[in-house]
């Protein structure tokens, strides 16, 4: 028998990997939660529960809050000059 929590690890897991095959596809996106819902037809609040393990384990930047937070690979191409200065 399967329990539902790993059912939802499961489907947190597909989550995650479908934002970062978008980021690889598009290393320079920058969009808040509704936009990466949007781009991906998943519900914001999945995106949110994703991009928050994605931030903790480093692969992904927050900037701002709420409604109005952008999030962005941690080190994309457009961030290596702000890295290397």
């Amino acid at each position: 028998m399967v329990s539902g929590c790993y059912n939802e690890d499961i489907r947190l897991a597909v989550i995650k990997i479908e934002i970062l095959s978008f980021f690889m596809s598009n290393p320079h996106a920058r969009d808040n939660l509704q936009g990466f819902s949007r781009h991906l037809s998943i519900e914001p609040a999945l995106i949110n529960s994703a991009m928050k393990e994605l931030i903790e384990i480093g692969i992904v930047d927050k900037i701002g809050a709420r409604e109005k937070a952008i999030y962005r690979l941690k080190v994309s191409y457009a961030t290596l000059d702000e890295k290397l200065a």
